[in-house]
């Protein structure tokens, strides 16, 4: 038995017409052709099997916003005895506002929005492969499944074993976490929880990594994703986030990662001028 890469439809095939494809907001559902196919042969393919399937919770679970968040691992088996790692995430009454929706919507809906806008963009976001969501009486439920990010490790993993990398390892880990960060703000989009366990870095080849291989970064967690309305300040907001518990960069590694963000010199006045923000607001925190 082996594990597999996430089940995607396959080229020129789009997601089925039931549940739809195209999930709009409100009660419809959405799901992956190829994600179909494998819910359905565990008789799985429906909101109330769904919502009432047993998984093992991955973390505790989140009672913000007066409600209920749970993430949990569903493990499936292909016909062919792969086995595809899916995360099932579930809430009750977890709603976030805005002003589009100021009476509130599950904040799944708008993580599986951000994760389609994401990915129209062009920027590395986990894959979602099934939405819903149901209303009765006073409860409001919602479903979302991601697809397991093989082959990678959050950058807390990575920070976690700083000291143990070289320092070609750790100039990639550096360069491709501030390569994806430049792409989310260039979008003109601020994360809004940017934490190091939300990125994710490829891992090397089995074998010793050639001389051509270069890291990359996957973004999970867009729930709070939204639009600018103060750039700059928005910007310096999501890279404090990464200032504050990345507390194994040196001053220099942080130089890097900012000139990569900026697309700048290291030692430029433009990448000073950023590093003293950040010094800035984490002094301000310490009062």
């Amino acid at each position: 038995m082996t594990h597999r890469s996430p089940i995607h439809p396959p080229a020129g095939h789009t997601a089925t017409t039931s549940p739809s494809a195209t999930a709009p907001r409100g009660h419809g559902d959405y799901c992956e052709a190829g994600l179909a196919r494998l819910l359905e042969q565990h008789d799985l393919n429906s909101f109330d099997a769904l919502w009432q399937v047993a998984a093992h919770d991955v973390d505790a679970p989140n009672r913000e916003r007066g409600g209920v968040s749970t993430v949990s691992l569903l493990t499936l088996e292909d016909e062919d005895g792969n086995s595809h790692r899916l995360y099932l995430k579930r809430q009750t009454n977890h709603l976030g506002r805005s002003l589009a929706r100021p009476l509130g919507e599950p904040t799944f809906s708008r993580e599986w929005r951000a994760i389609r806008h994401y990915h129209a963009l062009g920027i590395p976001a986990v894959d979602a492969g099934w939405y819903g969501e149901r209303r009765a009486g006073r409860e409001w439920r919602a479903i979302l499944i991601t697809f397991d990010l093989a082959g990678r490790d959050d950058l807390d993993h990575w920070h976690e074993r700083w000291s143990e990398l070289d320092a070609g390892m750790r100039s990639q880990v550096i360069t491709a976490s501030a390569r994806l960060v430049r792409e989310i703000h260039q979008a003109g989009l601020m994360h809004g929880c940017l934490f190091p366990k939300h990125l994710f870095l490829s891992r090397p080849p089995s074998e010793s990594p050639a001389s051509t291989w270069r890291m990359d970064a996957v973004i999970i967690d867009l729930e709070k994703t939204r639009r600018f309305v103060l750039r700059r300040h928005e910007c310096l907001r999501d890279l404090y986030v990464l200032w504050r518990r990345l507390k194994g960069w040196q001053h220099d590694e942080w130089r890097q990662f900012l000139a990569v963000y900026r697309d700048a010199d290291a030692q430029s006045a433009e990448v000073s001028q950023w590093l003293e923000q950040l010094e800035a607001r984490a002094a301000r925190k310490r009062r």
